[in-house]
This record gives C-alpha cells, sequence and structure tokens, in this order.
C-alpha cells in the first residue's frame, strides 16, 4: 500500500515538473497564430489596427481605449524631433548620466536603464560620464529607458508634449504625465495622510485612498513628484523614499491602471505620419527617424526594408506595439496593437511572439491576408 501512495506522489511530481517546463518552453516560442487568435478571443482586452499602403488591412476594437505603457514615448520623440529640428536643443548637448540617474529607479524597468548605459560604454559613446542628448533620446525608444524618458519630459516640457496632442489629431489621447514619478505617488500620499507606508496595515490605506483619487489629482501627484526629483542633485529624496522596501504588486496594478491610455486607431496615424515622408518636414523626418528606426541597425532588416521603426511597451498586465515600414518593394504598413489586463502566461507568450506577429503582418503573405480577413469579418457578425 505504501508502495503504491509513493509510486503515485513520485508520478504526480513528474508530471507536475514535466509540465512547468513544457509552459514555460511554450510560453518562450515566438508564434504570430497565437497573436491573432487571442485578439480574436479577447476582444475587451485587445486591439488592433493596421493600414496597407493607404488602405485599412484590419481594425479590431480600434476605437477602445487602453493602457500604452512605453509605447506612448513614441510622442516623447517627436516632440524632441521638433524641438531639435527648430534648434531649440542641441542633439549634440553633452549629458551628465547623473543627470539622468536622478529619474532611475533601480529594478522597476526590467533593467532597460542599466543595459542602455553598458551599451552606451561599449559602443565608446559614453564619454567623461556623459553622453549626447540625441543618445538620450535613442535610449528611451530602443531601450525604453524610463529615466531617459524623465529627462526629456523635463527638458522638452510636458506642456509642449502635450500641446503636440493636437496638432497630431489625437482628441482620445489622454494627458501624458511623468511616468517614474507616479511609481512615488504612495509614499507621498502615506506622507500627507501621516500613514508609514513601510507597514502592511498603512500600506493597505494608501492603496484605498490612491484608487479614491480623481485622475486630475493623481496626474498632478505625479507631476510634484517630478519637480522633486528635478531637484534631487544627491539622491537624499529618492534615498528617503526607498521605494524597494514598501512598493508591491498592489501599487504595481494600480500604477498600471491609472497608465496613459488612447487607442489603436490613434497610434497607427501616428505612425502613419512618420511614415508618410511629407507630413513632417525634412528637419523634424531628419531628427525622428534616427531615434525611431533603432531596428534597422539588424542587417537583415536593412535587405528587406528601407524604413522599419516603432516603440512597444510592457509590464505585468499590459503589452503594446506601434510601428511602421516600407518595404523594398515600396509597400508601406503601420501597425498599432495594444492588450490590457492580460496576467501571467498571456503576458509573456504575447511579448516573446509580437516580433513574429509583426513580421508577418509587413510582409503580407497571402495567407495572413486572409487571416486577417477573418478576423474582420468575425468582428461584425
Amino acid at each position: 500500500m505504501i508502495y503504491y501512495v509513493i509510486a503515485s506522489a513520485v508520478t504526480i511530481l513528474l508530471l507536475l515538473v514535466f509540465g512547468f517546463f513544457w509552459l514555460r518552453r511554450w510560453m518562450q516560442k515566438s508564434d504570430a497564430d497565437y497573436v491573432l487568435k487571442f485578439i480574436a478571443n479577447n476582444p475587451k482586452r485587445a486591439s488592433l489596427s493596421i493600414v496597407r499602403n493607404g488602405s485599412d488591412f484590419a481594425d479590431f476594437q480600434s476605437d477602445e481605449l487602453r493602457p500604452l505603457a512605453s509605447t506612448v514615448k513614441i510622442i516623447v520623440a517627436i516632440e524632441y524631433a521638433h524641438q531639435a529640428a527648430n534648434g531649440e536643443i542641441d542633439v549634440s548637448e553633452r549629458i551628465k548620466t547623473h543627470d539622468l540617474s536622478r529619474y532611475y529607479i533601480p529594478r522597476t524597468d526590467g533593467g532597460a536603464h542599466e543595459t542602455w548605459l553598458r551599451s552606451m560604454e561599449s559602443k565608446e559613446f559614453l564619454q567623461g560620464g556623459t553622453v549626447s542628448l540625441e543618445e538620450v533620446a535613442k535610449g528611451m525608444i530602443a531601450h525604453s529607458s524610463n529615466a531617459n524618458t524623465e529627462y526629456l519630459m523635463m527638458r522638452l516640457g510636458l506642456d509642449r508634449i502635450n500641446a503636440k496632442l493636437k496638432r497630431l489629431q489625437l482628441p482620445k489621447h489622454e494627458q501624458i504625465y511623468p511616468i517614474v514619478s507616479r511609481l512615488i505617488i504612495p509614499y507621498e500620499i502615506a506622507q500627507k495622510n501621516k500613514l508609514n507606508i513601510f507597514e502592511k496595515a498603512d500600506a493597505k490605506k494608501v492603496q484605498t485612498l490612491i484608487e479614491e483619487m480623481s485622475h486630475e489629482a493623481y496626474i498632478d501627484e505625479a507631476i510634484n513628484i517630478h519637480t522633486k526629483l528635478n531637484e534631487d542633485h544627491d539622491g537624499s529624496y529618492k534615498e528617503q523614499v526607498n521605494l524597494r522596501a514598501w512598493h508591491n504588486m498592489a501599487f504595481n496594478d494600480t500604477a498600471s491602471k491609472r497608465g496613459i491610455r488612447s487607442t489603436t486607431s490613434e497610434y497607427v496615424s501616428v505612425v502613419q505620419k512618420i511614415n508618410d515622408l511629407s507630413y513632417f518636414t525634412q528637419a523634424v523626418q531628419e531628427h525622428l527617424r534616427p531615434i525611431m528606426e533603432w531596428p534597422m541597425e539588424n542587417h537583415k532588416n536593412q535587405e528587406k526594408f528601407y524604413h522599419l521603426g516603432g516603440k512597444g511597451g510592457s509590464t505585468a498586465q499590459i503589452v503594446t506595439f506601434a510601428l511602421y515600414a516600407e518595404d523594398k518593394q515600396g509597400n508601406k504598413t503601420e501597425l498599432a496593437i495594444f492588450f490590457n489586463d492580460v496576467l501571467g502566461y498571456e503576458t509573456t507568450k504575447l511579448s516573446n511572439s509580437l516580433s513574429a506577429f509583426q513580421l508577418a503582418v509587413v510582409t503580407a503573405s497571402s495567407n495572413w491576408e486572409q487571416k486577417l480577413s477573418k478576423l474582420h469579418n468575425a468582428k461584425n457578425v
């Protein structure tokens, strides 16, 4: 009897171990079809817009507001290019990495900022503790450095960045506000209400207070914190905040839900404007395309495309991407795809499958035209 109990327990354990490794391997495998199936089966959590040579190629929940995550950085890049073209900023200006570090909070960006710094050092772009302003902007897009993004928000001006939304004709796009500073909101709310953020009971009270905040109050708090980080030259404010000691998944979830939102319809229109050589001035394009077209550093992409650029974003609950392409046959494709309220294996699988999905779309094989047509038809049933 004992033998059978032990044998059964070992069998169950082996099945669990096998299942774990199978699931992990499956999540890591890129699968373009998985993305399409997820969209079809989860209309409340997914949006897709594709334009091919000026015509709608696919349209699915394209007017639904969804969190953007780091894809919002495209708007910051556009404002950067405009100010550079107008001579308001000098892209060759040397920026101290110490100044960028004011907006860096370790372990909150998936290692993006540190990876960017290492790349600057390996390419010998880091000189005397400084990098060019252009490399700061490239790091915001290619490496998705949140610290670089918030620094640029300070340099370019949040008012100027938000004014760009109207000029780009994005009426649904929500106000852009500091993305690093918002992580510190719980600490400031605790301070104002004389609560100890480091105690679990008080942390729960802080969570409730944040959930009750209006959207406007939340943004104002993030901007106030942004001002403090601007002045935090010695790092004493961040040390006092000590985010790692109290930040938890509940606070992280709230930050994601409070994230800046827009639609795939609006973002496909943004990347269309970049892909259209006549929309922005040549001077703007000369500063914008080097920032956005980081995928063109890949020799395989150079063989297939004249232009290929984009920006994605992800959190534990959000996966987004917007891109544009012009292939060697002159075909132009623009795509925006947003997922929200995704959890666990869904987030990992979608993130790992997006590149394959994007490649299938921009190459526009007849097989994929049929698949996207079925998705479009299913939407209208």
